[in-house]
C-alpha cells in the first residue's frame, strides 16, 4: 500500500502516511462483522452469511446506503489475524460463506488474512462482494482464494458512474471484471442443499428514472452469456442521495422496477433474483447499532 494500485484508481498514495482515493490508510478497518440473511437466497441458505464489512470504498456513490463505513469510515481497526479468527468464528457460528463486502482497498491484508484462515481449518467458500469497480490485476489476485463474486453493475454507461460514484471508467471497468469473472469462475454452483459454492452472480440496483442505465447492464450480460444469474434490486432509497438531481429524490416506481424485469426475461436470463418493490425500508443498515439491518447478528 505504499504506492497503493489495489482500486483502478490507482491513486499511488503511501497509504502507511496518507489515506488513499479510498479514505483509509494501511491499517486494516472494518465496520462491521455480522451474520447476514439480507442476501440473495443461495448465499443465506442455513445459517446465514458470514459477512465482513470493510471500513471505506474506491467509489463515492451519492446514494450510498454504507455511508457511514463507506465515505466516513467509521469502523473498528484490527489486525490480520484478528480477521482471520474472526473467519474461523464466522465458521463456527454455522455461516453458509464468508462474505468480504467491499475488500478491494485491502485486499493484500484480507488475502493473508484468509490465507491464515485456510491454514488453521477454514474451509467454508469465500466470497468477493465488490462494488464492480475491479482492475484485472486485482480480481487474478484473488486466484485459488474467492469460490464466489457478488458484483455489482452499478451503470450501463461511464457518465452515469461520474456523475453517482465519481469515477471517470465505471463501465469499462466493470465490463472487463464481469467478461473475467465468468469466464474463469463461470456460472453459479450450488450444493444438495442449496448453498452457493462456487461462481458469479451479478447485481444491479434500479435508479430512479432509469438512471443506472439497466437495459444497458442487462444487454451487455445477456451478450456474454444469459446463465449470468443477474439480482435486479429495487431498494433505492432517496433519503441517502446527496445529489441535486430531483428525479433521485424519489422512490423507484414500481413500474420502472418491473419494465427491467421484462427486459430481463426477455434476454432470456436462466436465473432472476427480485425485489418486491418497498424493499427499501428493509435494508437500511446503521452500522453504529448493536444490530446494523434486517434481522442480522452482529459478531464485532
Amino acid at each position: 500500500m505504499t504506492g497503493c494500485t489495489l482500486c483502478p484508481r490507482q491513486c499511488g498514495k503511501d497509504r502507511s502516511k496518507e489515506p488513499g482515493a479510498c479514505g483509509v490508510g494501511d491499517d486494516l478497518k472494518v465496520g462491521s462483522i455480522v451474520i447476514h440473511r439480507g442476501e440473495e437466497p443461495p448465499l443465506v441458505t442455513g445459517s446465514g452469511s458470514g459477512a465482513v464489512f470493510f471500513s471505506g470504498c474506491p467509489l463515492k456513490c451519492v446514494f450510498c446506503q454504507n455511508k457511514q463505513i463507506s465515505h466516513d469510515a467509521l469502523g473498528t481497526t484490527i489486525t490480520v489475524e484478528d480477521l482471520a479468527q474472526y473467519l474461523l468464528l464466522l465458521q463456527e457460528r454455522g455461516c453458509a460463506n464468508i462474505n468480504l463486502v467491499s475488500p478491494t482497498h485491502y485486499a493484500s491484508r484480507i488475502i493473508e488474512a484468509v490465507k491464515r484462515a485456510r491454514s488453521a481449518g477454514l474451509h467454508l467458500p469465500v466470497m468477493l462482494n465488490s462494488s464492480g469497480y475491479e482492475s484485472i490485476d486485482g480480481l487474478r489476485s484473488w486466484g485459488g482464494l474467492a469460490d464466489l463474486y457478488l458484483m455489482d453493475f452499478k451503470y450501463g454507461d461511464n457518465e452515469a458512474g461520474r456523475a453517482f460514484s465519481r469515477v471517470p471508467d465505471y463501465w469499462d471497468r466493470s465490463r472487463e471484471a464481469v467478461a473475467f469473472l465468468w469466464k474463469s469462475a463461470g456460472p453459479l454452483r450450488c450444493d444438495d442443499d442449496g448453498r452457493a459454492v462456487s461462481g458469479l452472480i451479478v447485481r444491479h440496483l434500479v435508479l430512479p428514472g432509469m438512471r443506472s442505465n439497466p437495459f444497458s447492464v442487462l444487454d451487455f450480460l445477456a451478450g456474454l452469456s444469459p446463465e449470468i444469474p443477474v439480482s435486479i434490486m429495487s431498494q433505492y432509497n432517496p433519503c441517502f442521495y446527496a445529489g441535486d438531481l430531483p428525479e433521485m429524490h424519489r422512490a423507484l416506481s414500481k413500474d420502472e422496477y418491473e419494465v427491467v424485469l421484462e427486459r430481463a426475461l426477455d434476454l432470456g436470463f436462466t436465473t432472476i433474483f427480485a425485489q418486491e418493490t418497498d424493499s427499501a425500508a428493509t435494508y437500511v443498515p446503521d452500522f453504529m447499532a448493536d444490530t446494523p439491518f434486517g434481522d442480522c447478528r452482529r459478531i464485532l
